[in-house]
């Protein structure tokens, strides 16, 4: 009688998702599909005949070599390479052969199809990498292997030798920049009309995609000034959005900046990207291109909110102004009148302003007291709050 053989089967581990099976030539189990594996012959180890039964059976050039006491496998086909580990060895179960059955798990960072394009068969057929969700019935033991693999080993892990960034989806990444100004007492964006799909001839916020070498900052400014002509522009930044459909050509986050800028000060104009550019009423806004309403809704309250703790009114203002001048800023962004007394009240209170030794003549009213802002942009306002609607 022939002395029993023991066997292995190979788990290979995909991307921490898919496995690799393939379909049985022979019986047992003939038609079944199963993990790729075979007998164990007397002259070689486990690992030798994991090495061989990966060349032999699916066709993949593998290379050996130990570092600091694991087994390093390399698939130069796949420019990867992979720990190998030893899962559990079970007996034989339901295999009438006998003998025992050892899984190895080797864990591929790599696309699938190109796993597939790679992959020469011998004596099996038709391999696939499936979704270890949706696994058919397996041959022998072998959903138990699996089951047991990725409930209590959990092995996966990255490093230098075995990372690959071409098997994780890449969304790409979009700054757009809310500049808000005030003309004739109304809160105003500037917006540009599109000069291509999608949603060509439609208004929008300028903007557009980063590139791989730039910071966000940096591509936010390009941007402004590839888009409107305008530089020199301090923004901050607001919010990123990312709802899955909000951009037709592919997955696109966006990552949103924002300033208030002087009308006096700036004069943007059309530049390579933009068909036209306008300012518009925040309060009688055109149809908007993308997600962009949803946008400047946001950007509209987080300026006012931001108003009643910060003095970036300042930045709508000239460098000495008047507290009539300061409090219709403020009415304007905040959309409502404030008590005149209230509202010189708590800003005094908190010390938002330094009087400077200059009057302003306002027709055939007395002359009227000028300030500056003190300190930094964000300076707080601590309990200065408008009541407002």
């Amino acid at each position: 009688m022939d002395e029993m053989l023991n066997s292995v089967d190979i788990l290979f581990d995909i991307n921490n998702r898919y496995v690799l099976i393939v379909k049985r030539l022979n019986d047992p189990f003939k038609n079944y599909y199963a993990l790729p594996g075979g007998k164990q012959e007397h002259f070689e180890t486990l690992n030798s005949a994991v090495i061989r039964m990966i060349k032999a059976k699916i066709g993949l050039a593998v290379t050996q070599e130990i570092k600091q006491g694991k087994t390093i496998f390399t698939f130069p086909q796949l420019q990867t390479q992979s720990t190998l580990h030893q899962v559990r060895t079970y007996d034989s179960g339901s295999d009438p052969r006998g003998g025992n059955t050892t899984v190895f798990a080797i864990q591929i960072h790599a696309d699938r199809k190109k796993i597939l394009r790679n992959l020469k068969v011998s004596g099996i057929s038709n391999p696939q990498i499936i979704d270890r969700a949706s696994l058919p019935q397996l041959a022998f033991e072998h959903n138990q292997f699996i089951e047991d693999y990725y409930r209590n080993q959990h092995l996966y892990t990255d490093s230098e030798s075995t990372y690959d960034s071409g098997v994780y989806e890449k969304p790409s990444v979009t700054v757009d920049i809310i500049l808000f100004t005030i003309i004739n007492d109304s809160l105003r964006v500037l917006l540009i009309k599109r000069k291509s799909w999608p949603f060509q001839d439609s208004w929008a916020i300028p903007g557009g995609f980063v590139g791989m070498d730039e910071t966000l900052e940096h591509a936010a400014k390009r941007e402004l000034s590839e888009e409107t002509g305008l530089a020199e522009v301090y923004l901050e930044q607001l919010y990123s959005f990312g709802d899955p459909g909000r951009d037709p050509r592919t997955r696109v986050i966006t990552v949103t900046y924002f300033a208030l800028v002087s009308s006096n000060d700036l004069k943007p104009f059309a530049a390579s990207d933009a068909a036209e550019i306008e300012w518009f009423d925040i309060k009688k806004l055109p149809e908007l291109a993308f997600d962009h309403k949803n946008i400047l809704e946001y950007a509209v309250e987080r300026i006012r909110n931001k108003i009643e703790y910060s003095n970036i009114a300042f930045q709508l203002l000239p460098k000495k102004f008047t507290f009539t001048q300061l409090q219709q800023v403020y009415e304007i962004i905040l959309g409502k009148r404030l008590d005149k007394r209230n509202f010189r009240k708590k800003v005094k209170e908190v010390g938002l302003l330094e009087s400077i030794k200059e009057m302003k003549m306002d027709g055939a009213h007395r002359p009227a007291q000028l300030y500056t802002f003190k300190g930094s942009e964000e300076t707080i306002l601590k309990a200065a709050k408008f009541d407002r609607t």
